[in-house]
């Protein structure tokens, strides 16, 4: 029990610093965790490097939405295409944005855990007969996302196909053992900081605010989810 509440509490810790700092990734600690799994399990137990993981993991969906939303802040004429918490932060309600993030991330994870006894009886059943079609689903999303792009499809489509032969790229390099790990290091904050670098975006005095939620917007937002 000591263990799990070290690892529970060191995946507290890392879940916050991959929230809040941007282009450290949760996906990047555990492929280095799992990178020298062997030399952790000469002193622990599997299920203390799980219980870390999902620590670390739960937390940093909790957090990583701050940076998001205070770093990647646009310019009054991109504010009607980007996340609905930079609106709220370009009407200086930064902190309302981020207090509606944490309860709808709360929310999520409670709706979670009453579904996943689900998923764990029927998906091993369901997933074989998918399976065979899950390329085709996943060109199917792809291209409605695609075509749902107000600003310019065309981009869109030529920033999806550069993602797929960097995937292409990376995963067929035979002197790259591990092509997750340097894509990790920095692609998922390296957008974030260009754009907040190179516009220059004044901030509104931020105001704490607090919005009344109705219960039928949560539960069309659980809908969603």
């Amino acid at each position: 029990m000591i263990e799990i509440f070290l690892a529970l509490t060191a995946g507290l810790v890392a879940g916050t610093i991959t929230g809040l700092i941007p282009g450290v990734h949760v996906n990047l600690i555990a492929l280095m965790l799992f990178a020298s799994s062997a030399f952790f399990l000469q002193y622990t137990t599997p299920l203390v490097l799980v219980v870390f993981i999902v620590s670390m993991a739960i937390t940093h969906t909790f957090l990583d939405f701050i940076p998001s939303c205070f770093l990647g802040a646009p310019d009054a004429d991109t504010a009607l295409s980007i996340l609905p918490g930079h609106r709220l932060l370009l009407k200086g309600r930064g902190y309302e944005a981020v207090r509606l993030t944490l309860i709808g991330s709360f929310a999520a994870l409670l709706l979670i855990l009453v579904i996943a006894p689900l998923f764990v009886l029927f998906l091993p059943k369901i997933y074989p007969f998918f399976k065979q079609y899950m390329a085709f689903i996943l060109i199917a999303a792809s291209l409605f996302l695609i075509l749902k792009e107000r600003k310019s499809k065309i981009w869109a489509f030529i920033l999806f196909m550069l993602a797929g032969c960097l995937g292409i790229a990376s995963l067929n390099m035979p002197l790259l053992k591990q092509p997750l790990f340097p894509l990790l290091t920095g692609l998922f904050g390296a957008s974030l900081l260009v754009v907040s670098i190179t516009r220059n975006v004044r901030l509104p005095e931020q105001k704490i605010t607090s919005a009344e939620i109705k219960k039928k917007e949560v539960s069309k937002a659980l809908g969603a989810v």
